[in-house]
């Protein structure tokens, strides 16, 4: 008598559903690390962005003193950039902490990215 061998109805639907759970596991992984890749990107320019304007504002510190609420716009990579500074006292009067905040969108609602220092505030004589 010959036996027939091979698989039933119900093994090789449990067998699909499985390969099709594990395809979707996959692109939702795939989908959320570009994501996470842009974002990188992101805020990777946003602060080359933020350290342009900390270095233009350290190398003009002897002709003027920070300003709290500056802005401006910049461009990199192709995209527009929207940068606000943000100067606040410090302990020692001699100093001030200057904070750049990094914005994508010009309405400055989107941060992407802030960068802190210090700096020597120069008395004029």
């Amino acid at each position: 008598m010959n036996k027939v061998r091979g698989f039933t109805l119900l093994e090789v639907m449990v067998a699909l559903s499985i390969c099709a759970l594990a395809g979707i596991a996959a692109m939702q992984a795939t989908g959320q690390h570009i994501v996470h890749v842009s974002s990188i990107e992101s805020q990777t320019y946003a602060s080359w962005v933020a350290e342009n304007q900390l270095a233009l504002l350290k190398a003009g510190t002897e002709s003027k003193a920070p300003k709290n609420g500056e802005k401006g716009d910049e461009e990199l990579a192709g995209l527009k950039w929207y940068w606000q500074q943000v100067v606040a006292p410090t302990e020692a009067p001699d100093f001030v902490k200057v904070t750049i905040n990094v914005y994508s969108d010009e309405a400055m609602s989107q941060m992407e990215y802030d960068l802190t220092t210090y700096i020597y505030k120069e008395t004029t004589r």
